[in-house]
C-alpha cells in the first residue's frame, strides 16, 4: 500500500493557466523507462514534432534524462500556443511524471506524504484556480506513482537533525512545524513580525538539547518559548535598529544577486558565455550603488538608493505572504531531501531570510501594482529556494547563518518593511 497524502495547502488555488513559463524555465528530468516510452510514441519523422535531439543525459551513470530546449528557450515539446505537444496528441497521462507533477511537490515525512508547491508558477503565486484540497485524489495517484516508477517511498528519508547531529523523529519535527505555523496564522501581528517571532524560536531551538525531548514535551516546550517570545520580539519594524552597513547589507546583497534572477532563456545560451556577466552583476549587488543590474528581465531601470527609499509595505499584502510562508512550513519543504538536506534550524533560517528578498524585489518592481509586484517578487525567489544549487554550497549557506547569528536577519525584515 502506498502512504497516504496529508497537510494539503487549504489556503491555496490552483489551475494550470497554459502561460509556458515552467516550459521556459524548469529543466525537465525524467527516467530512462519514460525516455524509451516517449520515443515509442512518436513516429519517425513525424511532422508534429521537431526532429530532436529530444533527451539530453543527466550527468554520466545516472540513468536520468533531461528535456532538451530550443535556443529561444522554451522545451523541445512546447507548441506555439503554450501547450505540451505530447499531451496535446497523447494525453496529459503521456507527459513525463515530472511535468505532470509540477507544481505540486511530494515530500516524504515517514508515514505519509506532504504536499508543498512551488510558487514559481505564476498561478500558483496569484492563487488562481480551484482549490488545492480538490486535488486531493489526483496527488494520491502521483504518490503511487512516485512510490512505484522513480522508487521513493514516505519512509524514504530520515527525519532532519536538529543541532550537532542531535536527531528528533518525524512526528516530533511535525510537531515543532506545527507550532510555527501557528505563529503564522496568528494575525495579532504583521507578517513580518510573526517571521521574527519565528527566528526567535529558532534561536532557542539551536540553543537546546532535544535528546530529553519527544512527543507532547516538544509541544510544550515550543508553545512557552513561543509565549516568552511575545514579549521579547519588538513589536513594530522601527523599535529594530537599521542593519549594519557591511554585517548585514553585504551579506544580503550576495544572496539577493542569487535570488534577483530569472533566466528566461536558461537552457538558450552558454553557461560559460553567461558566466563573466553573473560575476559583474553579483559585484554590483554588493556594492549596492548604481542602477541594479537587469538580471531579470522584469526588472525596472531602478537605482539601489530608490529601492532603499522606496515606502515599506501595505498591510493587505500581508495575505499572499501568510499563504506562501504556511505552505513552506507546513509541506517541511524547507529542510530536508527538499532544501539541500538542510538541519530542521538552518532550513528555518534559510526559509525566513526569503522574506527580506521578496521585499527589496516588491520595491524594485515599482512599475506594478502592489498586489501583482509581491506575487512577482515571491514567484522570482521561490524560483531558486531549494532548487538553485548555488544555495546549497557550503559558503552561501554560510551567509545566512551569518545573518542570523550577528542578529541581523531580524533587522532586514524590519528595514524592508518599514
Amino acid at each position: 500500500m502506498s502512504s497516504p497524502v496529508r497537510s494539503l495547502p487549504v489556503m491555496q488555488n490552483w489551475d494550470c493557466q497554459s502561460c509556458g513559463d515552467c516550459c521556459r524555465t524548469l529543466e525537465g528530468v525524467i527516467t530512462e523507462e519514460e525516455k524509451r516510452r516517449i520515443e515509442g510514441l512518436i513516429p519517425a519523422g513525424d511532422p508534429e514534432f521537431p526532429p530532436g535531439p529530444w533527451f539530453a543525459p543527466k550527468g554520466r551513470g545516472s540513468g536520468k534524462w533531461s528535456l532538451t530546449h530550443r535556443p529561444s528557450g522554451g522545451c523541445v515539446f512546447l507548441t506555439a500556443d503554450n501547450r505540451c505537444g505530447i499531451q496535446k496528441r497523447f494525453g496529459a497521462e503521456a507527459k513525463p511524471f515530472a511535468c505532470r507533477l509540477f507544481p505540486f511537490l511530494l515530500i516524504p515525512a515517514g508515514d505519509h506524504w506532504r504536499v508543498g508547491m512551488r510558487f514559481s508558477c505564476p498561478s500558483v503565486a496569484a492563487n488562481i484556480g480551484r482549490p488545492v484540497a480538490e486535488a486531493k485524489e489526483d496527488l494520491a495517484g502521483f504518490s503511487r506513482l512516485l512510490e512505484k516508477h522513480v522508487g521513493r517511498s514516505a519512509d524514504s528519508a530520515q527525519a532532519p537533525a536538529a543541532e550537532g547531529g542531535q536527531q528528533l523523529s518525524w512526528p516530533d519535527v511535525c510537531r515543532v512545524v506545527q507550532v510555527l505555523a501557528e505563529i503564522v496564522e496568528d494575525r495579532g501581528d504583521r507578517l513580518e513580525r510573526r517571521l521574527r517571532k519565528c527566528l526567535a524560536v529558532v534561536r532557542i531551538g539551536r540553543q537546546t538539547q532535544w535528546n530529553n525531548l519527544s512527543g507532547h514535551k516538544v509541544t510544550k516546550f515550543v508553545q512557552a518559548v513561543r509565549g516568552a517570545m511575545e514579549a521579547e520580539v519588538p513589536r513594530e519594524p522601527a523599535d529594530l535598529p537599521p542593519p549594519d552597513r557591511l554585517l548585514g547589507g553585504i551579506p544580503f546583497r550576495a544572496l539577493l544577486a542569487i535570488y534577483a534572477r530569472k533566466d528566461r532563456d536558461l537552457y538558450g545560451a552558454s553557461r560559460l558565455l553567461r558566466r563573466p556577466g553573473r560575476v559583474l552583476a553579483g559585484w554590483r549587488f554588493i556594492r549596492g550603488r548604481g542602477r541594479v543590474p537587469r538580471v531579470n528581465p522584469f526588472l525596472p531601470d531602478v537605482r539601489f538608493d530608490e529601492v532603499e527609499r522606496a515606502e515599506g509595505m501595505p498591510s493587505e499584502l500581508d495575505e499572499t505572504l501568510e499563504r506562501y510562508y504556511l505552505v513552506k512550513l507546513s509541506s517541511l519543504q524547507f529542510c530536508g531531501p527538499p532544501n539541500f538536506d538542510m538541519s530542521l534550524w538552518a532550513g528555518l533560517e534559510s526559509l525566513i531570510a526569503t522574506l527580506p528578498m521578496i521585499l527589496w524585489l516588491r520595491r524594485a518592481f515599482r512599475d506594478q501594482p502592489p498586489a501583482q509586484a509581491i506575487e512577482r517578487a515571491i514567484q522570482t525567489v521561490d524560483n531558486h529556494f531549494g532548487g538553485n544549487p548555488m544555495l546549497g554550497l557550503p559558503h552561501v549557506r554560510y551567509l545566512v547563518r551569518l545573518l542570523a547569528e550577528r542578529g541581523e536577519l531580524e533587522k532586514l525584515i524590519a528595514w524592508y518593511s518599514r
